[in-house]
């Protein structure tokens, strides 16, 4: 991928100072809305697993930001968010969590608390943390009304949980392809839907190995003007040390003519280094949750992550990919 130099402050979480993780961008056809997931109570990433919730932003600057808090649209617990703009008009907000727990729910992270003794108790290695935490947080519907699928016929809400038979899915990423069909890449799945209610079949299952080394997580799919379906994923490493983060590998790319048959490319679409429009190139530890964004003509203009804004760490056991639990993310 060949990235335009980006100016600063752009997303949302930059300034003011917030920790978000990522999210994804729709145009109402005069506005850029964004939907991010979002740390409670001055919270860092570290306590992600209770205190994340959706938040709605919007931008007048064009889809790049700043974005301004608008309304919390997900309440806790709602992490990894993804929006999409359904074929009828109306709008779905995919993620994992229930939402049931209030908008300021999780722990009380104030100024003056100490990160560290979060950390003690909260901060595990990723692979530990797919294992132990995430495992409980992928269930499609609680039985008292919540739903990893909220609806809305606007965009300033409300949001409706959904019933829906996604099932069992780490970090759904959903892209709705130009004949209204629904596909999400669903713990390393590709599904398919006529309606963002179900029923999700499987299509066929992502390469999660064979381009640039690493581990494989959180494939995002959407398909090009051409037909042809596209995958992105975030890569990371924890046998290097976290002190030079330049040249971690973050992301890899695979490709389909039909959603079907996959291939992997050998090189990743893009690293840690940040080309600003000043000149200057800026390194964050690691880049996340990949989300494209498409103009009217169906052309990708941008692409979304949660970055952490250090450029390396020392407190990290497991690599660049965990600085984010105790330094300032961003998207």
């Amino acid at each position: 991928m060949n990235f335009k130099a980006v100016t600063f402050p752009q997303g949302y979480g930059m300034k003011p100072n917030t920790t978000s993780w990522g999210g994804g961008v729709i145009f109402d056809g005069e506005n850029h809305h964004i939907f991010v997931s979002r740390m409670t109570n001055d919270c860092k990433l570290n306590v992600w697993t209770s205190n994340s919730r959706i938040d709605h932003a919007v931008s007048t600057q064009g889809p790049e930001g700043p974005y301004e808090f608008q309304d919390v649209a997900i309440d806790t617990w709602a992490h990894n968010s993804a929006p999409i703009k359904l074929r009828d008009g109306t709008y779905a907000i995919v993620h994992i969590g229930t939402g049931e727990n209030g908008p300021n729910g999780g722990k009380n992270c104030t100024p003056t608390s100490s990160y560290g003794k979060h950390l003690d108790s909260h901060m595990l290695g990723k692979t530990q943390l797919l294992e132990k935490l995430e495992a409980d947080a992928v269930i499609a519907a609680s039985p008292d009304g919540g739903s990893t699928i909220h609806v809305s016929k606007s965009l300033d809400g409300p949001w409706a949980p959904l019933p829906n038979s996604l099932g069992s899915c780490n970090n759904p990423a959903p892209w709705v392809h130009p004949n209204g069909t629904i596909f999400i890449g669903c713990s390393g799945a590709l599904r398919r839907a006529d309606n963002i209610s179900g029923p999700y079949t499987t299509v066929a299952h992502f390469p999660m190995s064979g381009g640039p080394e690493g581990n494989y997580e959180d494939p995002q799919v959407y398909t090009d003007k051409r037909g042809n379906f596209h995958c992105l994923y975030h890569v990371y490493r924890t046998d290097l040390p976290p002190t030079n983060c330049a040249t971690s590998t973050v992301s890899a790319h695979s490709y389909s003519p039909d959603g079907i048959t996959w291939h992997m490319s050998k090189t990743a679409p893009y690293g840690t280094q940040v080309q600003l429009s000043t000149g200057e190139t800026v390194t964050v530890a690691t880049r996340e949750r990949p989300k494209p964004f498409f103009d009217s003509n169906g052309v990708m203009t941008h692409l979304l992550n949660g970055v952490c804004g250090a450029a390396n760490c020392t407190d990290s056991k497991t690599g660049c990919v965990d600085c984010k639990y105790n330094h300032w993310d961003y998207t």
